[in-house]
This record gives C-alpha cells, sequence and structure tokens, in this order.
C-alpha cells in the first residue's frame, strides 16, 4: 500500500472504519500511534504531516500503521475522540458536581488551570480540532458532541448550585459558557506569555462575574 493511499485529502467520504484492537497488545499499538499522531500533526501540522512520519515516530512499521488506521483521516478522527472524551472527563472532574458549594473563583481558576495544562501539554490538540472542523466544512461531529457533553455537564452544575433556576435558561448559560470559554482559550494558544496568563485570568473574572448575579437570583445549595 502506497503513501498516495494513506496521504487522501481531509475533504474526501467519510474514512472507513479503523480497525479495533482485540487485545491488549493491540490496544497498546493503537495508543503508541495516536502519541506518535499527536506529536507529528503538533510539530509538522495536520496537512504536512504523513503516515510515515506518524509510523516512525511510533516505532513501527507503515504495514503495522495500516493494520489499525486505513489512512490519515482515520488516525485523525480517533485522536480527535480521544481528545474530545479527555476534554469531558477533566471538565467533569473539575467542575466538582459533588460540590456545589465551592467558591465560583476557585471553580473557574481551577478549571481553566486544567485547560491550560491539558492545552500546553498537548500541542497538537488544537491542529487537530481546527483540521477535523476545517474537513467538516463547520464543526465536526466529535466537535458538536463534545461540546453538548460539556453543556450537560454545566446544566448540571448549575440545577445543583442554583436549585430554582428555569432549565431552559440553565441551557442558555451553559451553552454561552462552553462556546465562550471554548473560543478564547482557542485564541490564547496563538499568543504568548504574559499575554496568555493575563486572557485566562480574564476570563476566569468574566465567568465569575457572569455566575454571581445568577446565583443571587437562584440561591445555592449550602455547604453540608
Amino acid at each position: 500500500m502506497t503513501e498516495v493511499i494513506a496521504e487522501e485529502g481531509l475533504k474526501q467520504a467519510e474514512p472507513r472504519p479503523s480497525r479495533a484492537p482485540v487485545q491488549k497488545r493491540g490496544q497498546q499499538r493503537v495508543e503508541a500511534i495516536l502519541d506518535a499522531a499527536e506529536a507529528v500533526f503538533g510539530d509538522m501540522g495536520v496537512d504536512a504531516a504523513t503516515t510515515n512520519a506518524i509510523a516512525e515516530r511510533a516505532g513501527a512499521s507503515v504495514g503495522s500503521l495500516y493494520h489499525f488506521f486505513p489512512n490519515k483521516d482515520a488516525i485523525l478522527q480517533a485522536l480527535a475522540e480521544r481528545f474530545a472524551a479527555t476534554m469531558t472527563t477533566m471538565l467533569a472532574r473539575e467542575l466538582r458536581l459533588d460540590e456545589p458549594w465551592v467558591p465560583l473563583p476557585v471553580l473557574f481558576r481551577e478549571m481553566i488551570e486544567s485547560f491550560a495544562q491539558m492545552d500546553e501539554a498537548h500541542p497538537g490538540y488544537l491542529a487537530v480540532c481546527r483540521a477535523t472542523d476545517s474537513a467538516s466544512g463547520g464543526k465536526s461531529a466529535v466537535s458538536l458532541q463534545m461540546e453538548e457533553h460539556m453543556q450537560e455537564l454545566v446544566r448540571t452544575l448549575l440545577a445543583r448550585r442554583m436549585p430554582g433556576i428555569p432549565e431552559a435558561e440553565a441551557a442558555r448559560h451553559a451553552a454561552l459558557s462552553v462556546v465562550v470559554v471554548h473560543a478564547v482559550l482557542d485564541h490564547v494558544m496563538s499568543v504568548e506569555e504574559p499575554l496568555r496568563s493575563g486572557i485566562r485570568s480574564a476570563l476566569v473574572d468574566m465567568l465569575v462575574r457572569h455566575f454571581t448575579p445568577l446565583e443571587a437570583q437562584f440561591p445555592r445549595a449550602t455547604s453540608p
């Protein structure tokens, strides 16, 4: 199988499904390939990256890579899904849904810091998100699903902190906050320090200022 087959454009039809590993060793190989792809996409960008470069970074043969992924698009899709799962899990942890009495400044500061640490630890994240969205002509199915999961988590948080808030209002504020946080953190990755840290701090302050009056309108649960 040639590299020409592997490097079909991102705007082609949906790639053939990746082959799911059935053994632990196979899963480890898949994770190694995805780790390598993340590094290559971060270093070279998605367009310039090749399956040869990914296989070399993973310490595997191209044939081994093709055993699990038919082409670069399939790798990109799998990596986007892994990022989405990681981001959603992180948000679920940082929102501290079982601790609805945590002060808003603490809650939002810890949440934004965690997202910032992930962005810096995974330089390929932004490239993958942009590539999958671009290939879809807007937001990809993975991006849309991730946003919906995040909005659901924020709606749950609001319902626990503000028991009287109407569902429609909670949904509106959840959608707004998720879109704004995603857009700001996306932008932050394109600027240097100290502006980067300053924007993140301003984002935390903006979230606190937005949700504080809402908590006053719908008194939150008290600490045990």
